[in-house]
């Protein structure tokens, strides 16, 4: 064989070769991504899926999430904010035995201010000083990205409230809106701490 022959059956194979790397990546991309974006956002994902109906809609909205929130920059609490923030919310759990809807009312004020002291971005809020709802959705999506797990229970913790302050009867949905509360203020102060009085 001439040498100019084995040169094109060489380049032809490492083309062929090369040519079904690509392909065989292409096809294994798409299953990375939707597995790192399923461990980084978890309970998030599902309802991220849920919101967009399909799967490549819900994670352009979570990659999305991931550059705004690259864009955003957090601090952590000083020791100074995780003391009274915790001091805080003691004060609405021991609120909750005698006004349950006010309880839950102080644990989304107060989970508002720790974010906004955190850094997280701030939206427009109703007369009661509580975020509406496209406001609340935005704090969610900016949550979710560090703090996914409690997002989950935000999101619990606000639909619960709403039936609960619907029907002031219903102190159990108060009850666990005001435990997702707490999930998500111990998530954001970094610290158990919060627990000091239990919610009966």
């Amino acid at each position: 064989m001439e040498t100019g022959t084995i040169v094109i059956i060489v380049a032809a194979v490492v083309i062929v070769i090369g040519g079904a790397a690509i392909i065989a990546w292409l096809a294994v991309l798409p299953a990375l991504r939707t597995r790192r974006l399923r461990a980084r956002f978890g309970p998030e994902y599902e309802q991220a899926l849920a919101a967009h109906g399909d799967r490549d809609g819900a994670e352009q909205d979570l990659a999305g999430r991931l550059r705004q929130r690259r864009d955003t920059e957090l601090r952590s609490p000083t020791e100074q904010e995780r003391s009274d923030h915790a001091r805080a919310w003691t004060d609405v759990q021991k609120e909750f035995v005698d006004d349950p809807v006010a309880a839950v009312r102080g644990a989304r004020r107060l989970t508002d201010t720790i974010m906004r002291d955190l850094g997280y971005p701030d939206g427009p809020v109703a007369q009661d000083g509580v975020h509406d709802d496209a406001s609340f959705e935005r704090r969610a999506r900016d949550l979710s990205v560090d703090h996914p797990e409690a997002v989950a229970r935000y999101r619990a913790a606000r639909a619960a409230g709403h039936l609960a302050e619907a029907d002031e009867t219903a102190t159990e949905n108060l009850r666990e809106a005001l435990i997702a509360y707490r999930g998500l203020v111990e998530a954001l102060l970094g610290t158990e701490t919060t627990r000091t009085a239990q919610v009966e």
